[in-house]
């Protein structure tokens, strides 16, 4: 696998899958249906937005996942740390280790969206 093909995978399974996910829960999720407090505030803060405003929330939800990704990649790719004075580096390839994968993934990744 490729660097953009990894990223593209990745973007399409964690970012676009888990807006989708949220989108749907939102929408197709009664009050009556939630024991769980989390969800029947995250819920109640939903149903009192107008069509607008559970946009922008979606849009935000979109981009608190693209710089987590973002942030990730960031480290695989060595140019962001885990922790102080950390010397390791990772290394992120295929099962054979004959294709690395790091080392632009951030980059493409950003790259992508801001097409």
């Amino acid at each position: 696998m490729k660097p953009i093909e990894f990223v593209e995978k990745i973007r399409e399974s964690v970012i676009d899958s888990n807006v989708q996910i949220y989108r749907n829960l939102f929408q197709n999720t009664s009050l009556d249906q939630v024991k769980d407090p989390y969800w029947v505030n995250a819920l109640s803060f939903f149903n009192s937005l107008d069509i607008k405003q559970k946009e922008v929330l979606f849009s935000i939800i979109r981009q608190v996942e693209v710089d987590t990704v973002s942030n990730i990649f960031g480290i695989l790719d060595g140019t962001s740390t885990l922790y102080d004075n950390q010397e390791e580096e990772f290394v992120l390839s295929t099962d054979s280790g004959a294709i690395k994968i790091s080392g632009d993934l951030q980059d493409i990744f950003l790259e992508l969206e801001n097409e």
